[in-house]
Parts: C-alpha cells; structure tokens; sequence
C-alpha cells in the first residue's frame, strides 16, 4: 500500500512538471510553488550534486598527489599547491559542464549561485585564475544580495486575494528593475494557478480517501463473514510507512571514532548547510538558513579574495577579507575560512609576523583536526623562520595536542627536539639523543630518514659539521628515504660541501638535488646557478684525476702495467659476481639499491611493504645472501649437487680466478699513455688543465687560495708551459690584492726577465699599459658598430668594406672575429650574390661554433635552403612585409604544418582532437585541414580559432611542453605556427607557408 506522503510527493512533482512542461521559460515571480520546488530539485539533486561529487573526488585526488617536506614551511592549502593539476583537469571539465546545464535549463532555480561558485572553485583549482576571476567576479556582482526591507503590510487585491509584500533575500541584480504593474499581475495569476494547483490536489486527496473508505468497508465485511464461519484472522496491520526508518539510525560515532579524512584536507568545501555548521546561527538571526536556502554570495567573495592572492592582486583581496570579518552578517563557517585566508595572504607576501595571529585565530576555531594542527604546525615554523623558538615550541605542542595524523604528529615532535636545543631548554647531545631513541621505535621505521636529517640539523647547529654529515649520509642510507628527504639532505650536503672547499663534491651533491627539486621550488635558481657557477672547477678537477692516473700508468715499466690490468680485471669481475648475487634480502644496500621505483599500484610494487617485508625478514632470518634454498644450507644440511652439467662448472668457475686474455688487457689499457709523444701531449693538456682550474677559482668562486694553490702545481709541475706567463700575471694581480707585495714584486720580476714587453709584463709593471688597451678595444668595437650601422642602413657596398678593414685589425682570437665574420657573410649576399651568400655562412658555422653567430648563419641557411630566402637589400613584395601585417588582436587560427605530403592526416587530427577533448574541452576548438605547395601536396591542419594572438601562443606553448600527448609522441614531423584571420587569407593566396613562417620568427 503506497504511503501518504508518497503518493503526495508524487503527485506534487508530477503536478509541477505538467506546469513547466508547457512554459519552460518563465520568469521567476511567474514559477508556482510547485514549479520552483521541482526546478530546485532537479537542479540541486541532479546537475549540483554530481559536480559536488567530481569536485569531491578531484580533491581527494590531488591531496593523495601532493606530498608534504616537513624540512620546509608546509602549504596552508595543499590541493591548491599542486605541481601538476592537470591530472583533475577532465572532471573538473565535467563538473562545469554539469552545472552549465543547471544554469541553462534551471535559470531561477536556488542553486544557479552555487553553480558559479563551483566553476569559480573548478577554475581555481586548475589554475586557471583568469578565468577564474572573471566567473567570481560576475557572480558577487550579478547574485549580490537585495537590501533588506520592512515587509509590507497585507492588502486585499481586485480578486479579494491577500497581496503581501515581496520578502526575496536575494535575487539577481537583472531581475530588479521591472515593471510594478506586471508584476503585480504575474503575481495574481501566480496565485490562481498556485489555486488551481490546491484544488486539484484536494480533489485527488478526497479520491484517495474515497478508496480507502471502501476497501476499510470490504476488509470490515470480510471479517464479519470471517467470524461467523468461525475463522479467526489476524489482527489489521496499520499503516507506519511515514515513520519507517526511524527506528535503524546509526548511533552518533564518538569523536576520536571518526575518520580525519585526508593528511591536510582543509575542510573548505563543506557546503553552506553542511551538518557542522546546521546548529550555529548564520548572520545576524541564528538558524535563519536552515531551513531556506542559504546564497553563495559571501563565499563567492571569499573564494574572489583567494584568486586574488594568487594573481597577487593583494590589496583588492584585503579589502574583501576585512569586509568579511568586520560585517556581523557574515556567516560563521566563511568567518573561519576568512581567518585562513587572510592568514595566506600575507605569506604570499612574506609578511610573517602579521600572519601569525591569524593563523592562531584559524586554528583555534577550526573544526577538523588535520587543519588544526597544520594551522598551528606552520606558525611553529614561522616562529622558527623568525629566530623565536620559545613560542616555536608552544606551537608544536598544540599541533600535537590536537591529535592529528601520525606523520604531522611525527615531525612536530622532531621540531620540538630541535628547538629545546636552540630555547636553551637542552643541549644538542640531549636533542640528538631523544632523536636516536625515536629512530630505534618500530613505529617511527619508516620515518627513520626524517629523523636522522632533523639530528644532522641539530649537530650542525651546534657547529659539528663532521656529525651533522655523518647523520646526513645516515638519513640518505635509510630505506625510509624518499624523494624530499633525499632532496633535502643532497641539497644540505652540496651546501656543506661548498663551505669546506670541496667544490667537486659539492657539484655532486647539487647534480643529484636538481634531479628532485621542482622548478617551482624558490631555491631551484639559487641551487642551478651555484652548480652552474662549480661546473668549470668540477670539470677540470675530473679531467685532472684522469689524465693523472693515466699519465702514471703509462709511466710504469710494462710487466708492472701488465700485473696493474690484472687486478683491474679481477676486481671488476668480483664487483659484477656480487651484484649478480645482490645483498641480503634484509640488507640496507638492497633497500636502497633495489627498491622499486614505479606508480604501479599492484601490492608487490609498494615500495613501504617492501620496506617493511625486509625488515621483518632481517628481524628473524638476519642478514643471509641470496641464494638458493638457503634454509637448508643454515641447517648444514647436504650440498645441493648441479651433477656433471654447466651449471656445476659455472659454480666452480665463480670460485677460482680468471686471467684477463692479451686482447682483454689490450682494450683496458687503450687510452693509457705508452709512447713518449703521447705523454707528452697528456702534459700538455694537464698543464691547461691546471691554468683553467686556476682561473676558474678566482673568477667565478673569488677563492684565490685556491686559484694560487692551483698556479703553484702548474708552476712545479709543468714549468715553462705555454700559460707560464698568464699565470705569472694572475699571481701577481692575486697578491697585490691580497696586499702582499713582496710577492706580487716577485712575479712583476719574473715577468720581466722572461718575457720582457709582453702583455702580460708591461699590464705589471706599465701602469698606463692597461688603459692604452683599454682604448684600443674601445676603439675596436666603435670601428665595429660603425660597419653594423651601414649595414643596417642599407649602405651594404660599405658595410662591407668596413666589415673587412676592421676584422684584419683583429688579433686570432679576438672574441669581435665572429661578429666580422656573420656581418660579412650577410653584407656579401648583397654585394657578391646567393652563392657567397652561402659558402660565406658556411664559414662561420665551420670556425665559430657554440656562437650566437652560428645558430644566426645556420638559422639563414636553413631559410635559404627551405625557400629561397632574399638576400639583404633584395626588394620583397608589399614594401619588405611579404604581404603580412601586424594583427595581434584580431582573431587566431593555430596551422600545423606537416613537412612530409604522405603524413596519415587521419591518425593526427585524431590525436590533436584527443589532446583537445582532454586539455582544452571548453574551448570547442574545430579542426579543418588544408594543402599547400607547389602541387597542393602538403598537409595542414588548422586550429580555429582563439581570441587573439596571445591566446594562440599560450595553446602553443601547452602544446609543445606536451608533446607525447599532441601529436602521438613526436611520431609526426610537423611545426607549429599562430596565425590571425587576415594573414592566413594571405598565406591561402600564396598556397605556401614559407614566407609566412619567416615572417612569423621576426614578428611573433
């Protein structure tokens, strides 16, 4: 028997549908009851409520993705700090697809605000703050909330009906400004079909109960034949569907029951009548949005300012985060967020010691314990930042006293044992001790990396920095080492390694920490400039250690050399033997050597039950090496006997020594230096490598201890070399500065005696010497500028002729030789024709190679092999601009050129079509093609269209930087090119690309 109240919904629902069906669109004070009932539940249950759900499900994913370095300040806001959120990109696509149609076909719906907050937030998310701007912005300006008003008093209208005054909260700001006639006659017919609407459902009522009243009637009649025939019936069983249900409630789950959720889920999504926030009053009137539907236009705003702060736009954010937190009718939940927001707003800015109070503010108020802690863990580390480790630890104590996830827990605790040291509170041996103690813990094995890196941080605070690399080597030998803990440690390695001279060390170090390290990390510049500024000193001191041990290899009487290959040989045999038999299963080595990298999520693949597997084993079986049927063997039960076979033989073969055949120790011995003549050129090339070295300290290191050091060994070892007198000048600049001039008199006097009127020895003793140079290399490049100038004025004939004059002047190796040599090249096309052209670029990518000239003149020849390309001064059509004009703001297309005419033009528009669908679903780009040439024979494929130029580039600069994805891993030949509506109109005429794209280089 269907219920009441089921029955009722239905025929309301039914009712409403049967209404809209023949009006769907209406205007708002034209919906009956039933009508905006139904559009608000199938707005809100359909549309709404599965884009909750993607957007739910994309912040689970991008919270699993992000992974906190408790060594660095934490991200208040994880799932907005993600490297990489194009991994959500496609549902959160779907998610403003869904409620797009609840715009659409439910315009006065509830729930249209809402569906503008979410594509705000989807935009955001995906880091699209533009965009994301933009759709914040229309929904605070077109959903804003309509003043209050005093309600007006009941009046009867012409059909006796009571008309009372409009009570709408909120509505859009399009709808404000009407007609009060018709609105009052909307109004009125509303209500007579609100009455219709009544009276039918009534009629239906009185059916219903009409039937009911029968069958009570039948059942009554039934039952009085029953007993007079003697049948006893069970008794009637009433009807209780309505209260159905209420007896199975789940009980409440206590508080330290439930799930925390995510590491660092911030809970900022919880909707505006979520259940936490049901029993507190929103605004001024408490309960005044439970029962109604609450706007989204306070957290619209709120979600503006965030956009804000990350389009550095932080003034215009201030104003709306002061606005939210002074007005009284801010709701509570935005009010916390506020405090959050604010908080992140000036550590954007780096305004560290304003952002604490909020950040406390927001972690006392915060409802989820995650949150909490985090909130109060990053004002620890702010406090820290500051050099304040007294409230430092007060911070960290109340992470902790929140009773968050284990590994925030965890390094709040490693925090603390740091700053008892730094507070005084401690010594560094107590601090490292309490850490020693907390590695042994068996729940703290897998964090046993990030324990030992916060010991190297303790000793090397207290300046011990043999101790603080001894825990660091520790922290990078755990199994437990991941890729920030790795990053960390090389990166503090490299820095201790940089402060103790250990330049190739340090090189190293930094090599491996950029392996890990982001380009969005803050340090990556400092950290890639220091390595680049050690890759000199590190590449002479490698080429140094090689020539060396082959020098004194050569060096050796042959039976000696021979004896020297033997053990090589058997060492690198032994070596390969043992990485054949691999470490224990429980070793240390195997954890780190033989962990598996990967992101499968089959369980054998999970690199923590690795671990964790090994561990145990070690525990019971200890450290045993691999082999077979080894339980066995620890028993000292029978060998396992492999018979006559190979297998047997290989066994036995393992266990004796092999001597390396005359070819094998030829081949070993290839590169050394036996004859005379080499070594004497492996001197040559280690006496240059002892300069450079040299050189390289002082000028980029500015070590001149080192730099002296390094011309002592040349000077000692290599006397008289071909550097002997640059190297006696640099140590005499060196201890001039250093203020030491005995020495530097020393070294201006060997100058002179040697190498008398040289540079070198009139630059030391010829104070006037350095400014005569000074203004002959001056006045070298104003005899350069001047040829440059001519050229570029069209004076070609003397461009040329001064191009000539001047680069005779020049000595071999004056760094002006290869700006002559392009500059002559392009002045020859003019005055000697294409082929000079030609042959003259082919110079200069011959003798100057790695130049900027060089790529220019490779670039020319690439051009004038590809189309002809005119020589300079050579007249072009439409007065030098090929018939293209400048249109950066018109609309855009994108062309891919296809270099090859059998390209399968199916199989690549299917693959731009599917990097479309998946990176650019929204924009609706349209794919046509087209041939160009000479015989119509090459492909093209055309983009349409964008906005303007700019919006063309950033498609393909996405396109490029995801090349495996765009055009099926690079297995098309193809360049790609913007261009607007006009000049493709051109380039169709020319039925050639060719112009275009050298048009295209010099203009976009």
């Amino acid at each position: 028997m269907v219920s009441k109240l089921t029955r009722f919904l239905f025929l309301a629902v039914l009712g409403a549908f049967v209404l809209t069906a023949c009006a769907s669109q209406k205007r708002k004070d034209e919906q009956s009851a039933l009508g905006k009932l139904w559009h608000n539940m199938n707005s809100h249950y359909n549309g709404y409520f599965n884009a909750r759900e993607l957007m739910d499900e994309s912040l689970l994913t991008l919270e699993e993705q992000h992974v906190d370095n408790y060594t660095q300040r934490l991200d208040m806001f994880p799932f907005l700090e993600v490297a990489n959120p194009t991994i959500v990109g496609d549902d959160m696509d779907v998610a403003i697809e869904k409620v797009a149609i609840v715009v659409k076909k439910h315009p006065y719906s509830n729930w249209v605000d809402d569906s503008y907050l979410l594509v705000g937030q989807a935009q955001l998310i995906k880091q699209d703050y533009e965009s994301a701007e933009k759709t914040l912005r229309f929904l605070t300006t077109e959903f804003r909330p309509r003043p209050k008003r005093k309600k007006a008093k009941r009046k009867k209208g012409k059909d006796g009906e009571e008309d009372e005054g409009d009570e709408d909260e909120f509505v859009s700001r399009r709808e404000v400004d009407e007609d009060p006639n018709r609105a009052r006659q909307n109004r009125i017919r509303a209500r007579k079909e609100a009455q219709k609407e009544r009276k039918k459902l009534q009629k239906e009522r009185e059916k219903e109960n009409k039937a009911k009243s029968k069958e009570r009637e039948r059942q009554r009649k039934a039952r009085i034949k029953a007993r007079k025939k003697g049948i006893k019936l069970a008794p009637i069983q009433r009807d209780t569907s309505a209260n159905q249900g209420l007896e199975n409630e789940p009980e409440e789950v206590p508080e330290e029951e439930q799930d925390l959720g995510p590491v660092g889920m911030i809970s900022i999504f919880g909707g505006p009548n979520s259940e936490s926030d049901k029993a507190e009053g929103y605004g001024e009137k408490s309960g005044s949005y439970v029962v109604k539907h609450r706007p989204a236009y306070q957290e619209g705003r709120l979600w503006l300012a965030w956009t804000l702060i990350k389009r550095d736009n932080f003034e215009r954010a201030q104003v709306i985060l002061e606005d939210l937190r002074a007005d009284r009718g801010t709701y509570p939940d935005v009010r916390r967020k506020a405090m959050a927001v604010q908080a992140f707003n000036y550590l954007e800015q780096e305004r560290l010691e304003e952002a604490i109070p909020f950040l406390e503010e927001a972690a006392e108020v915060a409802k989820d314990r995650n949150e909490r802690a985090r909130y109060y863990y990053i004002v620890g580390q702010l406090y820290q930042e500051l050099q304040n480790p007294g409230p430092a630890v007060n911070a960290f104590e109340q992470a902790i006293a929140a009773r968050p996830s284990y590994d925030l827990e965890l390094g709040a605790r490693l925090n603390l044992a740091q700053n008892s040291f730094l507070s005084g509170s401690g010594s560094a041996a107590d601090a490292i001790a309490k850490l020693e103690k907390m590695a042994k813990e068996e729940k703290n094995l897998e964090y046993e990396s990030q324990i030992y890196f916060s010991a190297a941080t303790v000793a090397l605070r207290d300046g011990n920095k043999a101790l603080g690399s001894k825990y660091l080597r520790k922290a990078l030998d755990s199994p437990s080492a991941g890729v920030n803990q790795r990053l960390e440690s090389y990166n503090l390695l490299g820095d201790l390694a940089f402060d103790e001279s250990d330049y190739l060390g340090a090189k190293l170090a930094y090599d491996t920490t950029l392996m890990s390290m982001p380009r969005s990390d803050e340090r990556y510049v400092g950290v890639s400039g220091r390595r680049d500024q050690l890759a000199g000193v590190a590449d002479n001191l490698t080429q140094i250690y090689e020539r060396d041990s082959l020098l004194r290899i050569g060096t050796m009487p042959e039976a000696e050399r021979t004896k020297f290959a033997q053990d090589l040989f058997q060492s690198q045999r032994a070596a390969i033997a043992a990485a054949n038999t691999g470490p224990g299963p429980g070793s240390a080595t195997a954890g780190r050597n033989n962990t598996i990298q990967t992101d499968s999520k089959f369980f054998a693949y999970n690199s923590a039950n690795l671990k964790r597997s090994r561990r145990d084993f070690e525990r019971r079986w200890g450290d045993r090496p691999l082999t077979d049927n080894w339980r066995v063997a620890s028993r000292g039960g029978p060998s396992i006997d492999f018979g006559d076979g190979d297998a047997n033989q290989s066994f036995a073969a393992s266990n004796e020594p092999v001597m390396a055949t005359q070819d094998e120790i030829d081949a070993m011995l290839k590169d050394v230096p036996v004859s005379e003549q080499d070594q004497t050129r492996v001197r040559l090339q280690l006496s240059e490598n002892y300069f450079n070295l040299a050189r390289e300290y002082r000028e980029k290191l500015d070590d001149n201890e080192k730099a002296l050091e390094a011309f002592g060994k040349l000077e000692s070892q290599f006397p008289g070399s071909n550097f002997e007198a640059e190297a006696w000048y640099y140590q005499y600049l060196i201890n001039t500065e250093m203020g030491r001039t005995g020495q530097a008199a020393e070294y201006a006097g060997k100058l002179k005696k040697k190498y008398y009127n040289s540079k070198f020895e009139k630059l030391a003793n010829d104070p006037t010497y350095a400014a005569k140079l000074l203004n002959a290399d001056n006045e070298l490049n104003r005899t350069y500028e001047a040829a440059l100038a001519a050229f570029e004025a069209g004076n070609y004939k003397q461009a040329h002729t001064q191009a000539k004059a001047g680069r005779d002047a020049l000595t071999a190796k004056h760094p002006l030789r290869a700006r002559y040599a392009l500059l002559l090249a392009m002045t020859s096309g003019n005055v000697e024709g294409k082929e000079a052209y030609i042959s003259n670029l082919q110079q200069v990518v011959a003798q100057f190679p790695g130049t900027d000239e060089e790529k220019r003149a490779k670039e020319i020849l690439r051009l004038l092999g590809a189309s002809g390309a005119r020589r300079p001064g050579q007249a072009t059509s439409a007065a030098g601009s090929r018939g293209f004009k400048e249109s950066f703001k018109e609309l855009h297309y994108v062309l891919i050129l296809f270099d090859k005419s059998d390209t399968d033009l199916n199989k690549a528009k299917i693959s731009v079509a599917e990097y479309n669908s998946k990176y650019h679903k929204l924009d609706r780009i349209r794919i046509t093609n087209v041939y160009l040439g000479g015989e119509n024979k090459l492909p093209v494929l055309i983009l349409r269209r964008f906005k303007n130029g700019e919006e063309a580039m950033k498609f393909i600069e996405a396109a490029k930087s995801k090349e495996q994805e765009f055009l099926n891993a690079g297995k098309f030949s193809y360049d790609l090119y913007s261009v607007s509506q006009s000049n493709y109109r051109e380039v169709l005429k020319q039925r050639s690309s060719e112009e275009y794209r050298e048009w295209y280089k010099e203009n976009y």
